[in-house]
């Protein structure tokens, strides 16, 4: 560690931090190392959480969530403990970045890489509803990248576990869907159409709606028009189109009703064949504290999040390149 303010207060056992990573709304990330898990992203609440509780809950959802997934699209949790001074999480260490970060260096992305991405995404969104858990923050930010270039959803910190009453509204403005705007309760569909935006952004290389403030968006949401596909990419299917344009839709009754279904609509519509998922496993609940046992994948040794931050709950900065 170069900086001593880099450096944190508390380590885990049997974890060596190399550096910091970066910062979030809820923790502070490091590259770490374990003997048994090899490199990770070991995430440490910030000291303020303890005064803020909503912050508090973030990383606590984040923590009981995550090391109850297990699925190839799904960032791994190794280890993690929720709660007081001793809280920690313990995640794959993905060496691609985030998606967010690869479309603002590469720009539009090859038709097929970005049908695998979203393919990807859509893959372990759909384990993560038939777990019961809802995402609520589903975004380019908060897709992350192996080494081979293969995509894992994370950073749960705003999920739910779906019998949960949870009624607050979180998302970042630019993927929220309109219901969630007007104070409307978060579900599967709601969590479909922020993945239809991501798609229609990774197959684009546009955002479907921007603007300076929180409200521009909100009105940009409920009333605005995304420009056409076939515009922005001419190459593209329509049958491509079709199925983000649903994805889309205003009206939730309209969209796809689960990401399941986008999934193999999506998959027909880009021609991109592959073995059928498996369905989800059956086996008991995971511990909601303490070790995940997990053995870690030998593709899952590379680079962690910095768990977003990019604009809060209600992330509205257009992304720009600094």
């Amino acid at each position: 560690m170069n900086a001593q303010n880099d450096e944190p207060g508390f380590v885990p056992d049997g974890y060596e931090v190399v550096h910091k990573l970066g910062s979030g709304q809820t923790s502070h990330v490091y590259l770490a190392r374990h003997p048994e898990f090899g490199s990770v992203a070991l995430k440490l609440p910030r000291a303020e959480l303890q005064a803020r509780p909503v912050l508090r809950r973030m990383f606590e959802n984040e923590v009981q969530i995550t090391v109850k997934l297990d699925h190839p699209n799904v960032v791994t949790a190794y280890d993690g403990f929720p709660t007081g001074a001793r809280a920690f999480l313990a995640l794959e260490y993905c060496a691609g970045g985030t998606l967010d970060q690869r479309l603002l260096e590469k720009g539009r992305l090859a038709l097929d890489d970005a049908y695998d991405l979203v393919l990807d995404v859509t893959q372990g969104l759909a384990y993560t509803h038939e777990r019961s858990v809802l995402h609520r923050d589903v975004k380019p930010a908060n897709v992350f990248l192996t080494a081979e270039g293969s995509a894992k959803l994370g950073d749960f910190g705003t999920g739910v576990f779906q019998a949960d009453d949870a009624q607050e509204r979180v998302g970042t403005a630019f993927y929220m869907a309109p219901e969630i705007f007007e104070g409307g309760r978060s579900t599967v569909r709601a969590d479909v159409y922020s993945l239809g935006v991501l798609a229609y952004e990774v197959v684009s290389g546009e955002r479907p709606f921007v603007g300076d403030t929180y409200d521009s968006l909100m009105v940009a949401h409920l009333s605005g028009i995304p420009r056409d596909l076939m515009v922005l990419r001419p190459e593209l299917p329509r049958s491509v189109v079709r199925v983000i344009t649903r994805a889309m839709g205003r009206d939730a009754g309209k969209r796809f009703g689960s990401a399941r279904e986008f999934l193999t609509v999506f998959r027909q519509a880009s021609g991109r064949h592959s073995e059928p998922e498996p369905e989800p496993d059956a086996e008991a609940p995971r511990p909601l504290t303490g070790r995940a046992s997990r053995t870690p994948r030998a593709s899952q040794k590379a680079d962690g999040d910095a768990d977003g931050g990019k604009g809060g709950l209600f992330g509205w900065l257009k992304r720009r390149k600094d």
